[in-house]
């Protein structure tokens, strides 16, 4: 039982150092095509995690369920289109994440795993559904997520004045929210029907 609980706390630990590295280099990678070299310049243009990873947000991750990694500078400022540069670059991350997921469970249903593999099998549905996770999550339109920036940029108005002006507010309201039950239960909903949709879509393709 230790031995079991020992590992799925190192499988998971090094499911969410890839992931979030991931994502933090997709926002990196895509402000730096679209005319950005501020991740550059910040070394934040690399998939090393220790340039990513915020130790304190990945352990309140691992603990809580709620984390954080070290966010990208960007000046939106640099882009050709403002606008759309703030779209894409925030879209980069979550779509990593799902793109990542997407892979795992091809893996999954490609690769016919052994006895002696099991333990990559079980990686793998760890990373599934820790990318799945991400993704739902940061497509929230509450600062400071991704999902955030998005809304405000599609939508304009005063739909990006509320967004942004609860920027200073952003951590207190996160926190409530994820202490209200009706807004967790809707976090594993949405996780789950991304979930059953990328499994599909991988039975289709397979």
């Amino acid at each position: 039982m230790f031995n079991r609980s020992l590992s799925e706390l190192i499988f998971v630990s090094i499911a969410v150092i890839v992931s979030l590295t991931i994502h933090e280099y997709s926002h990196a990678l895509a402000a730096t095509l679209l005319g950005d070299d501020t991740p550059k310049a910040y070394d934040r243009l690399t998939l090393n995690p220790f340039s990513h990873i915020d130790i304190a947000g990945l352990i309140a991750l691992l603990i809580v369920r709620f984390g954080w990694a070290k966010p990208v500078p960007v000046n939106p400022y640099n882009f050709k289109n403002k606008r759309i540069g703030i779209i894409i670059t925030s879209l980069a991350g979550p779509l990593s994440n799902i793109i990542l997921a997407f892979f795992s469970i091809v893996i999954l249903f490609k690769v016919n795993f052994t006895q002696e593999t099991l333990g990559v099998a079980e990686f793998l549905k760890i990373l599934f559904f820790i990318n799945t996770g991400l993704a739902v999550f940061n497509i929230l339109p509450i600062p400071p997520l991704d999902g955030s920036k998005i809304f405000a940029e599609l939508f304009r108005g005063k739909v990006a004045y509320y967004i942004y002006s609860m920027e200073r507010y952003s951590t207190v309201v996160l926190l409530m929210l994820l202490w209200f039950t009706p807004f967790r239960n809707l976090l594993v909903f949405m996780n789950q029907k991304l979930g059953i949709l990328l499994i599909r879509l991988a039975e289709i393709l397979i």
